[in-house]
């Protein structure tokens, strides 16, 4: 078969799996049994072009898709067509990270995330289309407290809750949840050794699969935040993502940059967006269509 752009597989598995009638839990489910595990979420991925798949284990799960859905032979791995290239840092524009390759240290997130019962799958659904973070620096240089709002898309049927993962300086007592709109406090995890705070929010509505919805939710963090940069890890190309820092006028950063970092291991690459208001003591760096990667803004006193 002539191979053809992966849009058109995400296409053509979106409705080989509607007219199959299963949802994407009983096909990984189904994949499982056949020995090709893939999790709900890479499906979604795939069936939204937002991913493909390319790694041999991966190929031979599109095989037993094609037997589960009731397809021909190479209806659907034909039209995966060659790999892209690949390597350490390769940026795959437009397509999905996982959270190993976003996070430096991944295995204290997945040691934080098993402490709750979740896999690092539910990192990134239901859909961040955008986000906005209002951090605040009290005049000891501290973080204090951080503001968060979210544009999510549920990725299927019966999206009833979402994570939020953050990483403290030190964990001298919880962080508490200071408000919530659209979503409510539901449980609260920490891996202490590497300060990695895991919060559980519910819904206040279940989705169905392509619901859009506001969340909005405040972190206060223990005294003694001393760091000197904040950030936010995307996993799916997005709308928008907004990063805020609001000091206290008393004590302003000397020099204050927003950063996009492509990948956990690599280091920040400085940008020139970002804007500082002395009026509201300020700084903000917004992007439009971010790929995934960690965004941020980093300071310093002297």
């Amino acid at each position: 078969m002539t191979s053809l752009a992966p849009a058109e597989f995400g296409a053509a598995l979106r409705a080989a799996i509607e007219r199959s009638g299963l949802s994407l839990s009983e096909i990984s489910r189904r994949l499982r049994d056949h020995e090709t595990p893939v999790s709900v979420s890479a499906l979604s991925y795939w069936q939204n072009g937002e991913n493909r798949p390319e790694r041999a284990s991966s190929l031979a799960a599109v095989t037993a898709l094609e037997v589960i859905l009731g397809q021909s032979p190479e209806t659907l791995t034909g039209l995966l067509g060659p790999r892209r290239p690949r390597g350490r840092w390769t940026v795959r524009t437009g397509h999905a990270l996982s959270y190993d390759q976003v996070w430096r240290r991944p295995e204290e997130v997945v040691r934080a995330l098993s402490k709750m019962d979740v896999t690092p799958d539910e990192l990134d659904t239901p859909h961040r289309l955008s986000q906005y973070l209002t951090y605040r620096v009290d005049g000891d240089g501290n973080q204090e407290s951080v503001r968060v709002r979210r544009l999510i898309r549920a990725d299927r049927d019966g999206t009833s809750r979402f994570v939020f993962v953050n990483r403290c300086t030190s964990i001298t007592q919880p962080p508490s949840v200071l408000f919530t709109d659209g979503c409510r406090p539901a449980r609260f995890r920490a891996d202490v050794p590497s300060s990695t705070c895991v919060f559980e929010f519910a819904l206040d509505r279940t989705l169905a699969a392509g619901e859009l919805a506001v969340v909005e939710f405040g972190v206060r963090y223990p005294p003694g935040q001393g760091k000197r940069h904040v950030q936010v890890a995307l996993y799916r190309p997005a709308r928008d993502v907004a990063v805020q820092v609001s000091f206290d006028p008393g004590r302003l950063p000397r020099r204050c940059a927003g950063f996009f970092r492509p990948r956990g291991v690599l280091p920040p690459e400085e940008r020139s967006e970002a804007t500082f208001d002395r009026d509201t003591s300020t700084f903000q760096f917004i992007t439009l269509d971010p790929q995934p990667g960690q965004y941020g803004i980093q300071w310093s006193w002297t």
